[in-house]
């Protein structure tokens, strides 16, 4: 009877819950919100953009597509928003679009990147973007939408975080974390790893962590950004951690490997199995907001995928249809 009444209340809220491919009102973001980048398939040209509206219950997709009455791009990688502008990095299609966040109409279209990855805002006019492919890292001027100059990296450049004046960049071909001083946009220092790297955040203390694997055994470390000194490391064997999320008190961290996993830095607890178990689903992205753990599925690569929200104790909580391949939440407050 239990079960039979958690099924009912579960398919009354779905039902509730309503969704929408039409161009949204002239001010979408008046309340609670996150965004989902949907990559879409390589070289479909299928990327698109999700909203749910938490306050609202609501979910509009393919957003971009209704506003703007044009494709998104192929491989939809990343979502920064700087002030009143939300830029979408389009990996495949080698460029950034800037929207105006209340709207999402189209201001600008940033070309000239090779496999565009992530932004990350230096300060109020420069940003810096990772790459795939280009041995590189892109100065990226924010108030005339081009790029101005390139910082020499060998090999794949992934996640980077801003802490005081220095952007840490995970490079995941030499299995390091670089080190560039944003006012003279110079590589100063790398940490060298000895596993391969997948994943890189930093916390409420401006601490460094970093995830991956070595010979079978995934590795979660916490390093002192200043020293990198290590503070704490962790084992999972037979996992590969990637997709590290780090909650608003800094000591809680979650990451994916065939589930949802969870370090507590103030536990000696073993960790053996998922917080979260991934049973058949296709777990591909993570997120935090307030007590609640986002998760995009992505099914199978080809149909529409799903968003499970759960709460911080691992309690179910809803479901919500998005795009096809979700990876990358952004949240924002009114």
């Amino acid at each position: 009877m239990k079960n039979l009444l958690s099924s009912i209340c579960i398919l009354l809220f779905l039902s509730a819950c309503s969704k929408s491919d039409e161009a949204p009102g002239t001010d979408l973001f008046v309340s609670n919100g996150v965004l989902i980048a949907n990559e879409g398939n390589f070289q479909w040209g299928n990327a698109s953009l999700s909203y749910y509206d938490i306050e609202n219950n609501q979910v509009h997709n393919n957003l971009f597509q209704a506003v703007n009455n044009r494709l998104l791009g192929d491989v939809f990688q990343s979502i920064t928003i700087h002030e009143n502008l939300a830029f979408l990095v389009l990996n495949n299609s080698g460029r950034i679009e800037v929207v105006a966040k209340n709207t999402f109409k189209s201001i600008a279209s940033i070309p000239g990147f090779t496999s565009p990855r992530y932004l990350q805002i230096v300060n109020q006019t420069k940003g810096y973007v990772s790459d795939l492919y280009a041995n590189k890292i892109a100065v990226l001027d924010l108030v005339n939408y081009e790029i101005t100059r390139f910082i020499e990296i060998p090999g794949w450049v992934e996640e980077m975080c801003l802490i005081n004046q220095h952007v840490f960049a995970l490079n995941k071909t030499n299995n390091r974390v670089c080190v560039i001083n944003s006012a003279t946009d110079q590589l100063e220092d790398f940490y060298q790893f000895d596993f391969s790297v997948s994943s890189l955040k930093k916390d409420l203390f401006n601490r460094l962590w970093v995830a991956g694997e070595f010979n079978g055994i995934g590795k979660v470390q916490c390093l002192n950004a200043q020293t990198f000194e290590l503070i704490h490391s962790y084992d999972f064997e037979g996992e590969t951690p990637s997709n590290l999320a780090i909650s608003s008190s800094g000591s809680d961290v979650y990451f994916l490997s065939n589930g949802v996993w969870h370090i507590n830095e103030f536990s000696d607890e073993s960790l053996t199995v998922p917080f979260i178990p991934a049973e058949s689903k296709l777990f591909y992205g993570l997120s935090l907001h307030e007590d609640e753990i986002y998760i995009a599925d992505a099914i199978n690569y080809v149909q529409q995928g799903t968003v499970w929200v759960y709460h911080n104790d691992a309690r179910f909580v809803h479901e919500f249809e998005v795009g096809i391949i979700p990876s990358e939440f952004y949240f924002f407050n009114k």
